[in-house]
């Protein structure tokens, strides 16, 4: 029985389920505060997880990177003696690498600090950003093109504000004021892009607020609930990165609230956001959403997910609330015996994650769960014969890979193509006549049929003839 993956076409994929959950923590250690890009990533074959871990009483920011429905090796963010938690991560289309950031409390008080990825795909040197007399927490990252910005809280006395710096590609500027109020607590930033500008939401006491940053500032503060409940844990989405139909551009800002009298997940309409709406109802407490636009290659539609954590079932369980124009779906993506809390959302063009933070094997661990959104799903369904063989090696490659055929006499009508993770076919080997041939060896240097490069990301090697197939996966890298 071999792997192959089963190219599907579909005018609309359904997404009634969520794969069996992994692992994705360290063994034996408490893994919590999950972060992921909170975007899905177009263009891109991996997305990025980062938590914290406690090993032998210290608190470090671990990572791990995802290449379509797998996860690569846990890699150390941090190796510092002190304490660093609550991570946050992008990533930079321009400098193709990713930026984490986390605060840290070396100096006594909470400061920020923040790395990125390098060449090989480990992470550089921390960078302090803050070295106030001010505890600086809970820091949110995001990447507007070419700069990145970050966004965090800051507490003296009994004020907490929020602050911002950014990155140009030379320095990072002076941490600056979005907020300046006295006995007041803002408190949970998240940063994202709306149109073409950086975007920030924030909970001021317990309601939410938020600013655009336009004409090179940060506008004054603006609410979006005013309501007398308690409004928590605001989240973004957006379609800024790549633009959805005209209706969806913009930000969607999601939020938990008992102004209905248990915690409900609120949120704006389409950018939009003064127009409110329930997305759930329910005798239970739905609490921390986490929003994504995704978009689905086959069906070219882009439906919004928020993931929640909910107790509805006695203990808390992850859920998933699709919002499509044709109608709404609530879908649980586990519901195991254990708390289940802290979901975040994000994904490439393969696949959409959502990851959380669970007590089941009695410490905490991080878990994920994925949804094919690409059309290229694997499966294990068909029997190849063993005189069939395909290899690719090495893989993941940058510049060249060998592809070895081994095909025996099913060589009459066998073709070799290429697909893209969208099912695209790129690159057609078929010209060669395999028919005369039991092996061969063929090179492929990551271009298409007319000899132009092709972009990094995931790509499917099928050797077929009218009665059987068989395909491979092969990364392409920069």
């Amino acid at each position: 029985m071999r792997k192959i993956l089963v190219i599907v076409f579909l005018m609309k994929i359904s997404f009634a389920w969520w794969s069996t959950p992994q692992n994705l923590g360290i063994t034996g250690a408490d893994d919590v505060s999950p972060q992921s890009c909170r975007k899905q990533l177009f263009f891109c074959p991996y997305t990025c997880l980062v938590w914290q871990t406690d090993i032998s009483g210290n608190w470090d920011i671990f990572s791990r990177f995802s290449y379509g429905g797998t996860w690569g090796d846990t890699l150390r963010v941090t190796t510092d003696v002190s304490t660093d938690s609550c991570p946050s991560v992008a990533y930079d289309f321009s400098r193709d690498c990713f930026w984490c950031a986390w605060q840290n409390n070396s100096t006594g008080y909470w400061d920020i600090f923040v790395a990125q990825t390098d060449t090989s795909g480990g992470w550089l040197s921390p960078h302090q950003l803050t070295t106030s007399d001010a505890d600086d927490e809970a820091p949110s990252v995001y990447v507007d093109f070419d700069t990145v910005w970050l966004v965090w809280q800051r507490s003296v006395t009994d004020s907490t504000n929020v602050y911002s710096t950014y990155y140009d590609g030379t320095t990072w500027a002076t941490p600056s004021p979005i907020t300046s109020d006295s006995n007041v607590s803002n408190i949970h930033p998240k940063i994202n892009g709306r149109h073409d500008h950086p975007f920030v939401t924030w909970q001021r006491d317990d309601d939410i607020y938020y600013s655009d940053y336009l004409g090179g500032a940060w506008q004054s503060p603006q609410p979006i609930t005013t309501d007398p409940g308690n409004d928590h844990n605001p989240e973004i989405a957006s379609t800024t990165e790549p633009a959805g139909p005209p209706y969806t551009y913009g930000v969607w800002v999601v939020w938990q609230s008992d102004r209905g009298g248990d915690y409900d997940i609120y949120t704006t309409a389409y950018d939009t956001l003064n127009v409110h709406y329930r997305m759930t109802s329910n005798d239970s407490a739905d609490i921390t959403p986490s929003p994504l636009f995704f978009l689905a290659l086959i069906e070219q539609s882009m439906p919004a997910v928020t993931a929640f954590s909910t107790n509805r079932n006695g203990n808390y369980d992850i859920y998933t609330y699709f919002d499509y124009w044709y109608g709404d779906t609530l879908v649980p993506v586990d519901t195991a015996d254990s708390e289940d809390i802290l979901p975040v959302m994000t994904g490439n063009d393969v696949c959409v994650w959502v990851l959380w933070q669970t007590d089941r094997n009695a410490d905490w661990d991080i878990y994920g769960s994925y949804i094919f959104v690409g059309g290229l799903e694997e499966s294990n369904t068909c029997d190849i014969k063993a005189a069939v063989n395909l290899t690719i090696d090495p893989n993941p490659f940058r510049q060249q890979t060998k592809i070895n055929l081994c095909v025996g006499y099913r060589a009459k009508g066998m073709e070799l193509k290429i697909y893209d993770a969208t099912g695209r076919m790129v690159k057609d080997f078929s010209r060669l006549t395999l028919d005369a041939l039991r092996s061969t060896l063929l090179y492929w240097d990551g271009t298409d049929n007319s000899g132009f490069r092709l972009p990094v990301g995931v790509y499917f090697v099928r050797l077929e003839n009218e009665s059987e197939a068989l395909t491979e996966k092969v990364v392409l890298i920069k």
